[in-house]
């Protein structure tokens, strides 16, 4: 047989057969199971990423370390807003102070502040032998605590909190005794509503007022409770 005739007897593929083969497969969209469980891998990282967070302020809290006392305090005069008396910082000689400077229509921070200064407050309650302490929120914003605001807001928090406000001039001086940051962004100073930003600390102050430690917002309650007790020991 010719060659030719070979080559036309040879059964050809179907061309379509072909195509089909060199084709990239094309795989189906992720179902709503798929998409679930990458839903809940990535709920678990946030949850995951939360816990370490946590972990490592409250790590940091324990393991801060200051060298000497900072010259931090001064004397100062305001006003209690339960009966409108003026008190100065020797108001509170012979107590052991825990001072916290905010305003009241702080959102979440001073409200959570003061609900741990309660919790601190119960603790030490509990401990035999542990020091009285007087806790006091001194006002950032002299504009709106008023003394009427400040009784208002007292009604939340622990009654052994003192609330001060004052003039400007006297707020001032207070926070910068202690060194506080606060400031007002320039497109809020003309608002009602604005908020300020300011420093988020707890001083510790001795019975004669000087300056003992400070707690920042990481720093958790037991912690605050434990050094307090320390100071109380090595005063004695």
């Amino acid at each position: 047989m010719h060659l030719s005739m070979l080559r036309r007897a040879r059964p050809l593929l179907p061309r379509r057969a072909l195509a089909s083969s060199n084709a990239p497969r094309i795989k189906a969209p992720i179902g709503w199971g798929g998409l679930a469980l990458v839903g809940a891998a990535g709920g678990g990282l946030a949850v995951y990423y939360n816990v370490e967070k946590e972990k490592r302020q409250t790590a940091a809290a324990k393991k801060q370390t200051t060298y000497g006392v900072p010259s931090l305090g001064g004397p100062w005069t305001l006003v209690d807003a339960a009966d409108g008396a003026a008190v100065t910082d020797a108001s509170y000689r012979g107590s052991y102070v825990l001072m916290y400077f905010g305003f009241s229509k702080c959102p979440d921070i001073c409200p959570a502040e003061l609900v741990k200064v309660g919790d601190v407050l119960r603790r030490l309650d509990g401990l035999a032998g542990a020091p009285a302490v007087k806790p006091l929120f001194v006002s950032l914003d002299p504009k709106r605590d008023s003394l009427e605001q400040l009784r208002a807001y007292a009604s939340d928090f622990d009654p052994r909190v003192s609330f001060l406000t004052g003039t400007p001039q006297q707020l001032k001086a207070a926070a910068k005794a202690y060194r506080v940051y606060s400031s007002i962004s320039d497109d809020d100073k003309d608002a009602d509503d604005y908020l300020i930003d300011h420093s988020i600390v707890l001083y510790f102050l001795g019975p004669d007022g000087k300056f003992l430690d400070f707690f920042t917002q990481a720093t958790e309650p037991p912690t605050i409770v434990e050094k307090i007790c320390a100071h109380h020991e090595a005063l004695k």
